[in-house]
């Protein structure tokens, strides 16, 4: 489960000649929102539309999952191998990621082929 927490805090500060030290002590955390990992990369996905293409750096998609969705350093590398998994992506050298079919660069929309049933005869329509 991944945690959306909002943390409350006093700071203090020890001067010792021309030094300075900080020191937090938490008074409050709560938990504002839960979610599973699924539900987690399910929302990062549908934000991410127009930054993941075919060869995007690993190091620039761990930079926006932290800057722009609080994700810790330890769990972006799960996040993007459920990513690849997501979208069909593959990482051959561990610094890009690249579509498994690039037909469409750009585009990370999965390409499905549907089959409807039209009449007796199983004669199929293909979209």
């Amino acid at each position: 489960m991944y945690h959306d927490i909002r943390l409350s805090a006093l700071e203090y500060l020890h001067f010792e000649g021309e030094r300075e030290a900080c020191r937090y002590v938490i008074e409050n955390i709560e938990i504002q929102d839960s979610l599973t990992e699924e539900e987690l990369v399910r929302s990062i996905l549908k934000s991410l539309q127009k930054v993941i293409y075919d060869g995007i750096e690993v190091e620039n998609l761990i930079e926006v999952l932290e800057e722009n969705y609080g994700v810790t350093e330890s769990c972006c590398m799960g996040i993007i191998e459920r990513i690849q998994l997501e979208l069909g992506m593959y990482c051959p050298d561990r610094k890009r990621l690249y579509f498994a079919d690039p037909e469409e660069p750009g585009s990370y929309t999965k390409k499905n082929t549907l089959y409807f049933l039209l009449d007796s005869c199983s004669q199929f329509i293909r979209l």
